[in-house]
């Protein structure tokens, strides 16, 4: 594992916290590092020898609790509309919770092809943020219970490590429990 964070002096820059040739390395997603640096936030981004897919792969290779990483699942609504939920790693959401939040009848969970679709991030690299259109977005309860939580940050080799309530104020979350 390695680990990137933007340095103090300039939130632009990366700073490589442990060395890895060039060659070897996995970048994180421009458009998630763009959304992050113009925001000016704090975050540290974690790059993974293999892919993290699962929530509970990013625990393992971060070697954290699985309660302390957030998995980012679109859904749409009954209009088609794109809604992105946040629980953390140990639930999983709860479409009728999810549905009474956003006030609407009812939402399915949206396949790979549409996820990429809609937010430019395939399935098991999604990141919270930094999607290509604006998403209305859910963060469960749960999640800001937690000084940092750890989420896809655009590729299957990179994790973001970010305050959730940065990560509320960014998306303009409606934070309530959403999960089973």
């Amino acid at each position: 594992m390695y680990s990137y964070r933007p340095r103090d002096e300039s939130p632009n820059q990366l700073e490589i916290c442990r060395q890895r040739p060039a060659r070897e390395m996995v970048p994180m997603s421009e458009a998630v590092k763009s959304f992050l640096d113009r925001a000016g936030v704090e975050y540290r981004i974690h790059v993974a020898d293999s892919p993290t897919r699962t929530a509970q792969e990013a625990a393992d290779r971060l070697n954290v609790p699985l309660s302390v990483i957030i998995k980012s699942v679109v859904f749409t609504d009954q209009e088609g509309s794109p809604v992105l939920a946040i629980v953390t790693g140990d639930r999983r959401v709860d479409r009728g919770k999810l549905s009474a939040a956003l006030g609407v009848s009812k939402v399915r969970i949206a396949n790979p092809e549409s996820a990429l679709r809609l937010t430019g991030f395939e399935v098991g690299a999604m990141p919270p943020i930094g999607h290509k259109n604006r998403i209305t977005t859910v963060i469960d309860r749960t999640a800001m219970g937690f000084s940092r939580v750890y989420g896809g940050a655009g590729t299957a080799h990179t994790l973001l490590e970010i305050d959730p309530k940065e990560l509320a104020r960014l998306t303009s979350a409606a934070v309530t429990d959403i999960s089973e």
